[in-house]
Parts: structure tokens; sequence; C-alpha cells
């Protein structure tokens, strides 16, 4: 679409207004910044409005206008208990007079009828349109309606209304010992590098069993995951959890193929495991040092098709209560897992014609929308292969929920965490099932700040805020449940997503970009409602320049902060242990941070040197910075009593790295007044290589690096007992 270069900014700026693009921030230190109007207009765009021209600018702002104003009440509300239960109301003010009747459908199914006498409500607002003058008044709801997802019928003659009401509790889900006051420890892991003396070359759900038992028997409480959301089985290379093609499902990779009960059914499958040039692959995966998904892919998928035929033939067609189970599965997930596994079988499909066919995009257009007659077509003649893609969803629960099990057994108050990524590619199941609710003229990032100053861009398109509520917010609703399934809390990536996201127009980098506003009460409402429901704890990545509306909401809503110690410094000294929020989840560092070993030699700064980021002069200049960073750490250790044996932050000769160093750190990483902490094993290993460089693809094996221990030794080791009873005891203290 072509853009008039003599667009009138006021209609422009106007328009932007009433879509929640949003023309004034505060930067990374404090600043105001404004907007160039000229930027909003790509932004609107993706939205999908017409600006060619001033004439189809004020139809896009007279359309907005009116779309608020033309229901009887909205098509979804949200309320929250603690708070009046009220919602808009919109009639012709000509029917001021008149009485509306209506009834509640609640979700228990029960029925309650109401009766509203419209002049008895108060007036918020009036709005005149070419054929009507209406009213806006503020309709009270029954203050004893129960937290849920409620239907409620409203009409008087020829107007009516069906809106769906979402009654929010208070708060999220606190887990009672945790209200109490009580401080806990654990861990927060990347899936993929965990060893094992059985795994296939990538920690699986069975290592995730594993160590939670391990960390359990240490005195911990939770352990926490990278995401673990669907990527791209036929295209292993893809390994980016951040990037995923649905976070509504799971990736099986992470499947223990020898848990499977099929597995040790079929004999066919035994006998090609049990070959030796199949065991010498799988000895070859497991003793490398960093995941090789292709050999992973292929190892395990050739054994979970011949699991599927077994499970086919021995359940499915004789109608066991393991058959009977599955198919109770894929009726209670219905048309969503439908359309992912019908996804996954077109994509491996496709795939195999095309080796550069990355997703739905690359496809004919009969199959890039889920309901054509093409895919119907495909679906009817490829059906053992969509339920195939249903099995592996199945499987992947299933063992999730054991290690979730096993985790509280051997008694975890909260056991696993799981983390929800921002945003979905583009080429993906979510964004092919439901292109409507995705904006894919833009992507989602960050604003320009002191480490990029051309902002960031991820590439992942943003949900239409405007579709999402007329879609009932029913996307968002199923993304937030898949992920509270099987775990004890769930931590959200980029939390300011609730609020605000950065989106950037395609083909341009992130300056170019601006915030976009979403609404923030009722998407917090959800996952409240959700949180309580499910007993889930919620962590929000609430890292780098957090707005006010944020800071307001987040913690009364008993929504846990993110706070990492490398972040801390302020001036010669970082945080002492009690500035800490006592609700929040706090690390030394995470996933896109490096090693403690690595930051403390500046291994990073050598890395992005050596990869282009850095040239010597910045190289140089940040060393700098860092030395003063671990002198600051230094003298707060000191403060604290956890002097490293023999060091001295006046004399650089004595800051070398040490397992003391490893261990003071994590001690005062225990003494924080945050109720839950949890280290890295990369640290407590002392690992050196990141697990992600940001800013890198290509250039960097991101997401493949393993640990160098396998668990077995880890939680053999004395000195690691050692360290893990200390933080226990200071947790405890």
């Amino acid at each position: 679409m072509t853009i008039s270069t003599s667009l009138d900014q006021p209609l422009v700026e106007q328009l932007a207004a009433l879509s929640g693009v949003c023309g004034n921030y505060e930067d990374w230190a404090g600043r105001p910044v404004s907007v160039p109007t000229e930027l909003k207009i790509p932004i609107l765009q993706a939205m999908g409005f017409n600006l060619s021209n001033n004439d189809n600018t004020r139809a896009a702002i007279d359309h907005c206008q009116q779309q608020q104003w033309e229901h009887l009440v909205a098509p979804v509300n949200v309320v929250h208990q603690g708070q009046p239960f009220t919602i808009d109301m919109y009639i012709p003010e000509s029917r001021l007079s008149n009485a509306f009747k209506g009834e509640f459908e609640l979700e228990s199914g029960r029925r309650r009828s109401i009766s509203v006498k419209a002049d008895s409500l108060e007036i918020i607002d009036r709005q005149s349109f070419p054929d009507r003058d209406l009213v806006k008044l503020s309709l009270e709801l029954p203050e004893d309606l129960p937290t849920g997802y409620h239907r409620l019928t409203l009409k008087n003659r020829n107007l009516e209304a069906i809106s769906l009401i979402i009654v929010a509790p208070a708060t999220c889900y606190e887990p009672e010992s945790l209200k109490q006051g009580h401080k806990i420890w654990g861990s927060a892991i990347q899936l993929y590098t965990l060893r094992t003396e059985h795994d296939w070359g990538i920690g699986d759900f069975s290592s995730l069993k594993q160590l939670a038992e391990k960390l359990a028997s240490q005195g911990a409480h939770i352990v926490g995951l990278n995401p673990i959301h669907a990527l791209y089985p036929a295209n292993p290379l893809h390994a980016s959890p951040y990037s995923p093609s649905s976070r509504n499902f799971i990736n099986p990779l992470y499947l223990d193929v020898t848990a499977i009960p099929e597995f040790a059914d079929s004999t066919e499958a035994r006998a090609m495991v049990n070959d030796p040039g199949f065991q010498g692959a799988i000895a070859d995966a497991r003793k490398a040092e960093y995941v090789d998904y292709v050999q992973v892919a292929s190892l395990k998928f050739k054994v979970l098709a011949l699991l599927f035929k077994e499970f086919q033939h021995n359940h499915v067609k004789t109608g066991t209560p393991r058959g009977k189970a599955f198919l109770n599965f894929c009726d209670i997930r219905g048309a969503s897992l439908d359309r992912h596994a019908t996804y996954e079988a077109l994509y491996a499909h496709f795939r195999q014609l095309d080796i550069m066919s990355w997703g739905w995009p690359c496809w004919p257009d009969d199959y890039q929308t889920p309901d054509s007659d093409a895919v119907k077509g495909f679906s009817e003649q490829n059906r053992d292969a969509i339920d195939y893609y249903k099995y592996l969803q199945w499987l992947s629960e299933i063992q999730l929920a054991e290690a979730q099990k096993s985790a509280l057994d051997a008694g975890m108050q909260v056991g696993i965490y799981r983390d929800l990524a921002v945003g979905v590619d583009r080429g993906g199941a979510d964004v092919w099932s439901n292109r409507a609710v995705y904006c894919l003229d833009a992507s989602v990032g960050a604003p320009p700040d002191g480490v990029a100053p051309q902002g960031q861009n991820w590439g992942l398109p943003p949900f239409n805020p405007v579709t999402l509520k007329q879609q009932h917010y029913a996307p968002f609703i199923e993304m937030v449940r898949s992920n509270m399934s099987h775990c004890g809390a769930l931590r959200i990536d980029h939390v300011m997503g609730l609020l605000r996201l950065w989106w950037c127009p395609n083909g341009k980098t992130a300056d170019f970009g601006a915030y976009t506003y979403y609404p923030l009460n009722d998407l917090l409402g959800i996952i409240k409602l959700e949180s309580q429901r499910r007993e889930c704890l919620v962590f929000g990545e609430d890292l780098g320049t957090i707005p006010p509306e944020i800071e307001a909401s987040l913690p009364p809503a008993r929504c846990y902060s993110n706070e990492v110690v490398l972040f801390s410094c302020e001036g010669d000294r970082f945080m002492s242990p009690g500035e800490f929020r006592p609700m929040a989840l706090t690390c030394i560092s995470n996933h896109d941070v490096p090693t403690l070993k690595a930051w403390w030699n500046c291994l990073d700064l050598d890395l992005r040197h050596e990869l282009g980021i850095y040239n010597a002069e910045k190289t140089e200049a940040q060393k700098l910075a860092r030395h003063q960073d671990k002198m600051a750490l230094v003298h707060t250790l000191i403060d604290i009593n956890e002097r490293p044996r023999g060091m001295n932050p006046d004399h650089i000769s004595t800051l070398g790295y040490t397992r003391d160093v490893m261990e003071k750190l994590h001690y005062y990483l225990a003494k924080t007044t945050s109720k839950i902490v949890v280290l890295q094993l990369e640290d407590v290993l002392q690992i050196e290589s990141p697990v992600n460089v940001p800013g890198t693809s290509s250039e960097y094996p991101n997401w493949q690096r393993k640990l160098t221990e396998t668990l077995e030794s880890l939680f053999a080791d004395e000195s690691n007992q050692a360290l893990f009873k200390n933080i226990c005891n200071i947790r405890q203290a």
C-alpha cells in the first residue's frame, strides 16, 4: 500500500491515539522520547489501516470511534474482585427511559436474570453520530458473581448484546509457604543442556525428572526451564526456544523415547535401538560438546514413528484404556491440536519437496490457510501423519506431568516453572492457524538503549490488540492455560508486553519503531484467573525500563518480579542483600548473560570482539568498566562477611576467579530478601562458554552448548553437596 506524502499529520496522530500507538515514552536513561508522526504510519498500516490518503485516514478514525459505541455492551469484559464490577453500556439517548432485560449464564451452567433501568445508571459520556445520539452508561454487575467465564445476554426490543464476562480474582496464586515469608531456592536450566548417563544427546523429560529429584534431596524447591514450546520437528536446525512455531504445544524432541510404554512392547523399535550402529550414534551424540539437533532428531523420530505404529495397532484400534486416553486428549485439545498437527504434517511434506521451505509463506497459496479445500483434502489423505503429531504432543504432556509429579513427591513446594516466550515465529503453526490475530507487517523488539543504539528487532509478529479482543481473548487464554499446565509456576518473558510492545516495521531497524499498547487489566485478569485455577505461581520478567503502569499493577496482583544480581551495580557497591525485592525470583545471571566465570574473566567481551560485535576500542573500554564492577562486587561481598579467600579489591593481582569466588557469590544470592532465588548449574560447574550471545545467529552456536558433566557426577561431588547445603541453611536462617 502506498503512503501519501501529503497526509495530514493531526489525522495520523488522532488515529494513532485511538489505536494505542504511543507517541511518547521514557528511554533506558529516563529521558523523554517523542516518536515522529511519520514513524507511526507503517505501524498503523501493519494494523490493517488504509492510509493512502486523508479521506481513508478519516474513514479509519470514524471506524475506530464508532466501533466501541456500536455494541450495547462490548463482546468481552473483564472485571476484578476487589474492584468495582462495572462495565460500559452504550444505548441511544432516546432509550434512556427504557428497561433492559438480561440473563447471566454462569460458567457452572446456572442461570440468573437481571433487569436494568437505563435512567438509573450513571452517564459517563455522550457521542453524536450522523444517524443517532448515543450515551455511555456505567452498568454495575452483581457483586457476588463468582470468578470465571460467564455469558451475559442483554436486550431491549431490537437492541441485543451477548458479552463474555470474565471475573478475575484479586491476585495470582501464591503458595502458602511463600505467603508466610518462607524463602526457597532452586536452579534455572536450559533443558537441552542437561547430561545424564542415559540421554540421547540432549536433555529430556527424564533428565528433568532426575534433576528435580536430586535438587529436592539437597533442599531445593523449584527448578526452572527455558521455553519448551513446539519448534519444527522436520527442521531441527531451528533451535531457538524463544522463536517457537507454537506457544500452545511442546517440543517433542524432549521426549525420553525409552520411557514410552510402547518402547517396551515394540520388538522392532528395541531391535533398532539395540543395533550396534544405532548405539554408536547415541554415544556420539551423548559425548558431543554441543547438541547435534539433526542427529538427535534423526535418532528419536525414527524410533517414535515405530512406536506410533505400535500404539495404533495395540491401543487405538483395539480401544484399550490407553487408546481411549489418547482420544480423550485429542477431544479436549480439539481444533487447536488438530490444526497444529496438520501444520506439522504439511511442514514435513513441503520440506521434503524443498529443503528451503521454512514455513507456510513458502507453501502454495491453497495451503496457506487451514480452512482451505486443499488443506482439508490433505488432512483426509494424511490422517495417520496428523495423528502421529498428536501422539507426540500427548506423550510430551504425559512426560512433563510425570516430571512435575516427581518434583512434588520429592518434597518441592513449587516444582517446575515454565517459561513463556514473548512471541512466535511468523512461519509457524500458531500464525498459520490464526493469521488474523497477528500483524505480519511488524515485528516485536526493543527501543534503542545504551547497549543496542539501533534497538532490537526480534522478528516475531505481535498480536493485534484489536483482533485479540474481537476474538474474546481466546488465543491469549489458550496460550496461558497451555503454559500453566504440568508446572508450579510460569515465568512470563518480557512481562511489559502485557501493557505495550515495541513494534518494528518489516524491513526497518528497531529505531524506526514505536510502542503499541495492549489492554493490561484484561490480560492480567486472565492470568490471575488461570493462575488461581491451576495453583500456578507467576513471575514477570521485568528487566529494563519498567513503565509505571506495570509497577502499579503487577505487585498488587502478586505477580513476582525478576531480579538479576549482575544488573544491580550502584556505583562502588552492588545492592545489599536486604535491598532486593521480597516478592521476586532472583538470580545471578540468565540465558542472555555470560556465565559467572566468563563475566568475571571478561571472556564474553573477548568473544564479542572475536565475533566482530565490538571493536578493539570498545572491548577495552568495556573491560575497564567490568573491572570496576568486579571491585564493587568484592566490596559488597566484604560488607556481608563473604570475602573470597585472599582477595583484596585494591590489588588486581588478587582478583583471579576461583571456586571460592563462585561459592561466596552464591551465598550473597542466598542472603537476599527475595523469596525465591535460583542458581545456574553452569556457574556451579564453572563453565566459560554461554548458551546464547544476543545479537548473533550463525556466528555463534546459540542454544546448543551442554553442561560439562552429567547430573550423576554433578550431584555426587562433595564440594557441590556442601555448596547446596550451605545455600539451604542460609535460606532457612
